[in-house]
């Protein structure tokens, strides 16, 4: 799964690599945590690339009641790739409403005898790349609106089989447009993207517990832990 991320790179570097122009000015983030805003790349309207900000934690368009309740009280973070074209709450979306994560790198944990460790996973060079994730406009408990999403998961490839069972679906730069554009009659173009990445495109290292708390943010957070 995917539980925590960071993004890190400026503003400019994120326009530059989806071809946007971006006017917002955000800060980096070394502990996104799920029910916190995000940024995300989709199509509008009008078949343009925007910059959005939506809740982490997906909430399916048609949840009401009692189900809306748990639905956003035990956020729906991550969708396998597996079965995201076939469960009821995922399906819609996946038809229609895909989106692009910008990240740096994300965390993963292991037990250890000290209790779970964590882990930064980042390309070399800590370089900038895109999740998979679907969107919905929900109701929140509220009564509003709200644009919620989730980012895709698979199993692991090798470099992270080793951590942990599963890793988040990465889309590359080529196949942004796609993955974007294509419309619910060509969904099966997309199977091909759900792959993990080539090998040695992970690295991993250990950070320190603190990163286990959503309220601690800052450079600390992707610090490599001293042996």
């Amino acid at each position: 799964m995917c539980g925590r991320f960071f993004l890190t790179s400026p503003p400019s570097e994120v326009g530059d690599l989806f071809d946007l122009a971006l006017r917002e000015n955000f800060p980096p983030r070394y502990n996104i945590a799920p029910t916190q805003p995000i940024a995300v790349i989709r199509q509008n309207d009008t078949s343009q690339r925007e910059f959005s900000l939506m809740r982490w934690g997906f909430i399916p368009g048609w949840a009401r009641g009692d189900h809306l309740q748990r639905v956003a009280a035990k956020p729906l973070i991550n969708a396998r790739s597996e079965t995201v074209d076939e469960k009821p709450t995922f399906r819609s979306a996946y038809k229609r409403r895909r989106c692009l994560v910008p990240a740096n790198g994300f965390y993963e944990w292991r037990s250890d005898a000290g209790g779970k460790q964590p882990f930064a996973i980042q390309r070399p060079g800590a370089s900038l790349f895109a999740f998979a994730a679907i969107w919905e406009t929900a109701n929140d408990p509220d009564g509003g609106e709200i644009d919620t999403a989730a980012i895709l998961t698979m199993a692991s490839g090798p470099d992270l089989r080793a951590l942990h069972g599963r890793e988040p679906v990465v889309i590359a730069h080529e196949h942004f447009a796609l993955w974007l554009e294509a419309d619910e009659r060509d969904t099966g173009l997309l199977s091909g993207l759900l792959t993990p990445v080539p090998v040695g495109a992970w690295e991993y290292y250990a950070v320190s517990r603190a990163v286990n708390s959503p309220r601690q943010d800052g450079p600390d957070m992707i610090t490599p832990l001293a042996a």
